[in-house]
């Protein structure tokens, strides 16, 4: 029942408007009122019953009919979202009853003074701060007036009050409401703040949690279009990379194709000559025309794997690779006079994307080999220079469970200056260069092999990159 009742209350209070504030307002004005109306009824009922026994105060009757009416009608005017007028009028109200009492009993009276001291609060509250001082003000003036009017004996003072020696009930009374009442107001109105305040906490952690979540978000994005874009770049430079050595893909390619036909032809050429072919003169054609067709293969293959856009993670050996990347590179390097050589003591299988580790090998080796610079030729009328040796090692080897991949060079080496932006995207120290390898070697070996490069160089005597990867 109880529960039935609350509900029933908190409907009759509960604010319409939907500014906070406002409907701040609106909720303390609607218990103001419902306590008033409740009153004034109880007051009625009380007057009612006391004219009927006594027949007498039937002017108490009219004037708390009268309280309880206006009561009743701010209210309805409240509920039907004229909130700021039916607080304008209850403050009037409560302002010419206290210019009444001030006038009838001086200004010094302590019911007028703390009637005034409400309706400041009530303006404040009820309408907002700008309200509480234009009332504090008109107060001020007010009582500077009736004062006036007082001391000029324009209206007279009925002073009786002062003769009593002591309050009585009804002096206690009516003070203890007045004390109720703005204890109430002000009470209502803290809470009512402190719930603003702790919604506003609430919206504040929330939209922090959102602001955090949306820079991760973010974040994420971010990094996923760079990887992206990244992949797009490492593309393009593959591409550029091939272009670069076409010319020596095609030229390498040109010589099996012309061994294939040469002993093809050789063979027609002695059947033709003899009317016949010895089988151990057959068996040496073929076997050379099936070398040659076994490089070409070889070839073909390692440009598949540098052109190709799709990964597929299988087991895979290491030195395989290295020897198609090496043989690929091999035009390149016989142009700048450098020898390649490759080191390795067993076979090494790993399982992972051999397409990748192609991708590595082939920008490290090709850096070695740039690392040179063209070969300088003697000046005529000079003698033959001693011819410094050009080498690229490339090094395989198995240590306990890591892999350990290292190309050296002799070259020009890099600054130190330099040592720790070589693997940043887009930086480069070559005149031709795009600053993409070794970004992508990099990344290729953190994120797909879970490994590591490291390079070690020093001007005028060469470099080495190692890279270090479980073997797994």
């Amino acid at each position: 029942m109880f529960i039935y009742i609350k509900r029933f209350l908190e409907r009759r209070v509960a604010p319409t408007s939907q500014n906070e504030d406002r409907a701040r307002a609106e909720f303390i004005l609607n218990i103001f009122l419902c306590t008033g109306m409740v009153l004034t009824f109880v007051a009625f009922l009380f007057n009612v019953f006391n004219h009927l026994t006594h027949s007498n105060n039937s002017v108490s009757v009219g004037v708390a009919l009268v309280q309880f009416v206006f009561f009743v009608v701010l209210y309805l005017f409240s509920r039907r979202g004229y909130t700021r007028l039916s607080s304008v009028v209850l403050l009037g109200i409560f302002f010419l009853l206290a210019i009444f009492m001030a006038s009838t009993w001086g200004v010094d009276l302590a019911m007028v003074l703390l009637t005034y001291v409400l309706v400041i609060v009530m303006a404040g509250i009820l309408i907002n701060t700008t309200s509480a001082f234009l009332m504090a003000a008109l107060i001020s003036l007010s009582l500077v007036v009736v004062n006036l009017l007082h001391v000029k004996q324009v209206i007279l003072v009925d002073r009786s009050w002062r003769t009593a020696e002591l309050w009585g009930a009804t002096e206690i009374s009516l003070f203890s409401l007045v004390f109720f009442v703005i204890a109430t107001i002000s009470w209502l109105s803290n809470r009512e703040m402190e719930k603003s305040l702790k919604r506003a906490r609430a919206s504040e952690e929330e939209l922090k949690k959102e602001r955090d979540l949306l820079e991760v978000k973010v974040e994420e994005r971010t990094q996923a279009l760079k990887e992206a874009q990244m992949e797009r770049v490492t593309q393009l430079y593959r591409f550029a990379e091939f272009g670069r050595i076409s010319a020596g893909l095609f030229h390498d390619l040109m010589n099996p194709l012309s061994a294939v036909a040469l002993n093809m032809e050789q063979t027609a050429s002695i059947e033709r000559r003899t009317g016949a072919i010895s089988s151990e003169e057959a068996k040496e054609s073929l076997d050379k025309a099936v070398r040659a067709a076994k490089k070409l293969e070889d070839l073909v293959a390692s440009v598949r794997k540098q052109l190709t856009r799709q990964s597929n993670k299988e087991r895979f050996s290491l030195p395989e690779e290295i020897e198609l990347v090496i043989e690929v590179l091999s035009h390149k390097a016989r142009s700048a006079q450098v020898e390649v050589t490759f080191v390795c003591e067993q076979d090494v299988q790993v399982f992972g994307d051999a397409v990748k580790f192609n991708q590595i090998v082939l920008n490290l080796v090709a850096n070695a080999i740039d690392a040179y610079g063209p070969r300088v030729s003697p000046a005529p009328g000079i003698g033959m220079p001693v011819q410094s040796s050009r080498d690229v090692t490339v090094s395989l080897e198995l240590v306990d469970s890591y892999i350990r991949l290292s190309v050296k060079d002799g070259g020009e080496g890099i600054p130190q200056k330099y040592l720790s932006k070589i693997f940043e995207p887009f930086f480069t120290t070559k005149v031709e260069g795009h600053g993409i390898g070794l970004s992508t070697v990099k990344r290729i070996v953190e994120k797909d092999f879970g490994g590591t490069l490291s390079v070690e160089s020093q001007e005028g005597a060469g470099s080495i990159f190692t890279i270090r990867f479980p073997a797994l």
